[in-house]
């Protein structure tokens, strides 16, 4: 029998600025429908607060107030169920928080 994947410990939470590159995270949905971290760009805000390659990213608030347009400045607890429009909300924002389960620090 397989041994199930240990279940991230630990909340983080980072505010970032998206540059002219965008915020330098990128994300996949994986096949249990977690949106999990699969790249880090050296250097960004997400990589020195201590996001990991493999972090579940939970939620997402636009610091700037203007997303949603349903509740401007609100969590989004981001799931399979709105993956695409969380994703496509963050695009569009200038300054976010992330939220993600992690499983420590490295």
């Amino acid at each position: 029998m397989a041994e199930a994947e240990a279940e991230p410990a630990y909340d983080i939470a980072i505010r970032v600025h998206k540059g002219a590159a965008g915020y330098g995270i990128y994300f996949t949905m994986d096949q249990t429908q977690m949106i999990k971290v699969t790249k880090l760009d050296p250097g960004s805000e997400a990589s020195k607060a201590g996001v990991q390659v493999g972090d579940i990213l939970h939620s997402v608030m636009d610091l700037d107030k203007k997303k949603p347009e349903s509740d401007p400045g609100a969590e989004v607890v981001v799931g399979a169920h709105n993956y695409q429009a969380s994703l496509q909300m963050v695009r569009e924002m200038k300054y976010c928080q992330l939220t993600f389960k992690t499983a420590g620090f490295g």
